[in-house]
């Protein structure tokens, strides 16, 4: 029996895409099915000329290919190189029965086809496993963003509660003035307060900020009972 010899280079990166890397195996597997015979590979030879079957020989090898059992070598796990992999299974066998008569009734077009759904069908099960591991890692790594993007920093409900007690006493107090005298604030308790930076988005991004000008820092900053 003749089959199919398909290499591929894996490299590191691909296994941070475990999808796309199956996806490249199946495309290059497939085009080569579709470019060989699947009657050949599993050594049926017939005159593929115009008048090379007569209806009486044609028929009786349709009817060989009908009768034909597939799947004991890839079961045993008895497979060597070069062997075609059989599936033993109902949607593989049909789908190589379909090619084999579809290329004995010369339907060329018909029987790439099925060589195609039966490669695509073939690394489909073959790589099951890596396909599941693939999801169980997308969803973990969704799982990891949706927490960190839901993640709130401890320091930003008190920065947000002694901005609000400022403001309503001091509606004049500068948001960059405010931010930075929360930031002192906090940093003499508290050694992972964040820059001053992200307490003034905090501030702005909050809205509490009053509509009133002029702004400066002409303030004490108003903090919450034992803070």
């Amino acid at each position: 029996m003749s089959g199919i010899r398909a290499e591929f280079s894996i490299s590191d990166e691909d296994y941070n895409d475990l999808d796309a890397l199956v996806d490249r195996i199946r495309s290059g597997v497939s085009s080569l099915f579709q470019e060989r015979s699947m009657c050949e590979m599993l050594g049926i030879y017939f005159d593929k000329s115009a008048n090379g079957l007569d209806p009486a020989t044609k028929l009786s090898l349709l009817n060989y290919i009908n009768e034909l059992k597939f799947g004991s070598q890839f079961e045993n796990e008895t497979v060597h190189p070069g062997d075609p992999v059989l599936l033993q299974t109902e949607e593989s066998s049909e789908l190589i029965k379909a090619s084999c008569i579809f290329e004995v009734l010369g339907f060329e077009q018909l029987a790439k086809n099925m060589r195609r759904f039966y490669s695509e069908t073939l690394i489909e099960t073959m790589m099951k496993e890596v396909r599941e591991e693939a999801k169980a890692k997308k969803i973990i790594s969704a799982d990891r963003s949706k927490a960190k993007k839901g993640k709130t920093n401890r320091h930003q409900s008190v920065a947000l509660e002694i901005a609000t007690r400022t403001w309503e006493k001091y509606p004049n107090a500068s948001l960059a003035g405010l931010s930075q005298e929360i930031y002192t604030h906090l940093r003499i308790k508290w050694n992972d307060v964040p820059v001053v930076g992200t307490i003034e988005k905090w501030l702005k991004e909050s809205g509490r900020n009053p509509d009133v000008k002029p702004k400066n820092r002409a303030f004490k900053i108003v903090t919450p009972e034992g803070e």
